[in-house]
């Protein structure tokens, strides 16, 4: 159900496939987030704004708590 709420054709083919093209998963990632209130700047890790769509992503706190670690490693922190 989520590919077809928030799936975006991220390559301008006129197909969502999210397991051969990796701008489609990419872009439909991006919307996922966006609609569980991602916010731009708003911080991943725990507490901050952009941790609850990450939830909604994943219920796993060991996921979330991943991602929020990742992120800070990119991010250089």
């Amino acid at each position: 159900m989520n590919v077809l709420k928030y799936g975006v054709d991220g390559d301008g083919n006129g197909h969502v496939d999210m397991v051969r093209s990796k701008a489609d998963a990419l872009a439909s990632t991006a919307n996922f987030l966006r609609g569980h209130g991602w916010q731009p700047g708003g911080g991943y890790q725990p507490g901050q704004v952009n941790f609850a769509a990450i939830q909604g992503w994943n219920a796993a706190s060991v996921y979330q708590q991943a991602i929020a670690i990742i992120g800070a490693a990119i991010d250089g922190g």
